[in-house]
C-alpha cells in the first residue's frame, strides 16, 4: 500500500477476536504498526501465542497499552514482565491509564512479580511505565499520538478505549454507548473497532442486535471485534474484524465491504452443491465451501488486489472431476470446469484463468512442486491446503484413506519421502493413512504462498503434531520410526 499524502500509514492486526472463553479464537487483542514500531493494545493470556503464529518476534513489540484488568486483556503481562527482565533483557514500554495503574500492580501482578530479594517491588522494576490521565495525549506508536476515553463495561470497574488521532478508535470491551459513538464521529475517526457479543443477552458487552440499532453513519465506521468468529457471516450489514488480518487503516481497503457474489458465482455455488451431494471422501461440498470462504477471506486482505471473481470460481470448481478420482487424468478437472463456465456464458479469458489454477492446484508429491503463477492461484491453493491440515485435515485424511482402501497404520511400514508425481499417485504401492501425514500434510506449512495463510498454517500444524504424539503414545509407537521421523521433523 502507498503511504497516504501528508501523513503516515497505520496498520492494525487483530491478534484475536474472541472473549476469554472462546475456543479456537484468541483473546481480543491487537497489534498496531507504524513507522517500524509495534504496539500491542491489550495483552491477554493468548497474546504471545498469537504473535508467534503470525511469525512475529516478541522482542519487536515496543509498547503495550492496557484497557482494563480482565485476564483476556491483561493476563499476558506477567509473561511479558518475566521474559523482558530475565530472557530478552529488553524493557517494554507499558502504558496504563492513571486510574488503573495501582490496581494493575496490587490486584493482578504483585502476587507473582513481587521479589524484594531481586529488587522488584513495583511495575517500574519490569517496565518503562507511563500513566496518562484522561484526555492527556501519549505516544502510541511510530509518531501517532492517542488519548484514552472511559467506557461502560462492568459497573464499578475501570475500563477504557483508545483514540489514535483520526486513524482509529478501539473500544475494547464495552456496552453500547450511542453518545460515545457520536463523539467519535465528531473526532472524524476513520474506523471504530467496536466490541460485539453475538449472543442476544450481553449485559456487560455490546450485543450484535443493539449495534444494529446504531445510526447508519456510525455503522459505516464500525469494524466489529470480540465476536468469537473465525469466519464472519456474509449476509450482514456490518463488517467484522478477522483474526490475524493485517489492515491498513489509512487505505480505502479498510472501508471495502464483503465480496458481492456475482450471478455466475451464485449459479456455480448451486451447481457444485448439487454435484458434490453424494461425495464421501472428504472432497465434498462442505470442503469446497470452506475453501471458498477461506479463499475469499485471503483475497480480501491481499495487498496484490486479486480478481475476486476468478478466486471465487476457482475455489468453487477446484475439485470438479479431481484427477485423484479420474484415473490420474489431470485434464478432467479443467475440462469439466471449462464446460460449466462456457455453458454459463463466461468469457474465454476468465475460463482460461480459472482452468489454469485448477490444473496446477493439486499437491502431487514433494518431488514435483510447481509454483502458482498468479496471485489468484496462490490464494486458492493456500485455502485448499489449509483445509488439508489441522483438525479438519486429520478428519479428511482418514476419510480419504478409507475410501482408497489404505490401512490405518502399520508401525513397520515407514513413509516414503520426496515422492514424484507417479509415485505419489501409485495406489498399487502398500501405504497407510498415517504415512500420508509425512508424505503430504506435514510438508504443507512450508508450501503456503501468502503471509496470512502461513500464519494460520502454523497453528494447524502444531495441532497435527500434538495429535500424532498422542496417537503414538496410545498405539505403543513412541520408540518406532514414525516417532523418530516426527522428532526429526520438529527439529527442522
Amino acid at each position: 500500500m502507498k503511504q497516504k499524502k501528508g501523513g503516515v500509514n497505520v496498520f492494525i492486526t487483530m491478534l484475536g477476536v474472541g472473549n476469554g472463553f472462546s475456543r479456537g479464537v484468541h483473546n481480543n487483542n491487537a497489534l498496531v504498526e507504524c513507522n517500524g514500531e509495534k504496539t500491542m493494545i491489550d495483552c491477554g493470556i493468548t497474546a504471545w501465542e498469537s504473535l508467534e503464529q503470525l511469525g512475529q518476534k516478541r522482542e519487536n513489540v515496543h509498547s503495550i497499552f492496557v484497557t482494563h484488568l480482565h485476564f483476556d486483556h491483561a493476563g499476558g503481562l506477567e509473561e511479558a514482565a518475566l521474559y523482558s527482565r530475565y530472557i530478552s533483557h529488553q524493557r517494554i514500554r507499558l502504558i496504563v491509564p492513571a486510574p488503573m495503574k495501582q490496581d494493575l500492580w496490587d490486584h493482578c501482578l504483585c502476587g507473582s512479580l513481587l521479589n524484594p530479594e531481586g529488587g522488584c517491588h513495583a511495575l517500574e522494576d519490569y517496565f518503562d511505565v507511563e500513566a496518562p490521565e484522561e484526555g492527556e495525549p501519549f505516544a502510541l506508536c511510530g509518531g501517532v499520538s492517542a488519548v484514552w476515553f472511559p467506557t461502560k463495561h462492568v459497573p464499578g470497574k475501570f475500563s477504557c478505549g483508545v483514540l489514535a488521532e483520526n486513524h482509529f478508535a478501539f473500544t475494547s470491551d464495552m456496552q453500547c454507548d450511542p453518545p460515545l459513538m457520536q463523539r467519535l464521529l465528531q473526532a472524524r475517526v476513520r474506523v471504530i473497532l467496536h466490541d460485539c457479543q453475538m449472543e442476544s443477552q450481553a449485559p456487560t458487552h455490546a450485543s450484535y442486535q443493539e449495534i444494529l440499532a446504531y445510526p447508519q453513519l456510525v455503522k459505516d465506521k464500525l469494524l466489529l471485534m470480540h465476536h468469537g468468529l473465525l469466519v464472519p457471516p456474509k449476509d450482514t450489514q456490518l463488517r467484522f474484524a478477522i483474526q490475524h488480518q493485517r489492515m491498513d487503516l489509512d487505505s480505502d481497503e479498510t472501508e471495502r465491504g464483503a465480496y458481492a457474489e456475482t450471478e455466475l458465482v451464485q449459479k456455480t455455488i448451486s451447481y457444485m452443491k448439487q454435484r458434490q451431494r453424494a461425495e464421501k471422501t472428504g472432497h465434498d461440498w462442505y470442503h469446497t465451501k470452506r475453501v471458498y470462504d477461506t479463499a475469499m477471506r485471503l483475497a480480501q486482505v491481499s495487498p496484490e488486489q486479486p480478481n475476486l471473481q476468478t478466486v471465487a470460481l476457482a475455489a468453487l470448481l477446484h475439485d470438479i472431476d479431481d484427477w485423484k478420482f479420474n484415473d490420474g487424468n489431470e485434464e478432467a478437472g479443467p475440462q469439466a470446469a471449462a464446460s460449466w463456465l462456457r455453458s454459463c456464458g463466461a468469457s474465454q479469458n476468465l475460463i482460461e484463468d480459472v482452468t489454469n489454477i485448477i490444473r496446477d492446484l493439486s499437491f502431487k508429491g514433494m518431488g514435483e512442486i510447481k509454483p502458482m503463477s498468479s496471485i489468484e492461484g496462490k490464494i486458492v491453493q493456500d485455502a485448499d491446503r489449509l483445509d488439508a491440515i489441522g483438525a479438519i485435515g486429520i478428519a479428511r485424511t482418514f476419510a480419504t484413506g478409507a475410501a482408497f482402501g489404505n490401512y490405518l497404520l502399520d508401525p513397520e511400514l515407514p513413509p516414503r519421502r520426496a515422492l514424484r508425481r507417479d509415485e505419489y499417485a501409485d495406489r498399487n504401492v502398500p501405504s497407510t493413512t498415517l504415512n500420508h501425514f509425512y508424505e503430504k500434510l506435514l510438508n504443507l506449512v512450508s508450501l503456503m504462498n501468502t503471509k496470512e495463510a502461513q500464519a494460520e498454517a502454523v497453528g494447524r500444524q502444531q495441532y497435527m503434531i500434538s495429535y500424532l504424539q498422542k496417537l503414538f503414545a496410545e498405539c505403543s509407537m513412541t520408540d518406532g520410526i514414525h516417532q523418530q521421523l516426527l522428532e526429526d521433523y520438529c527439529k527442522n
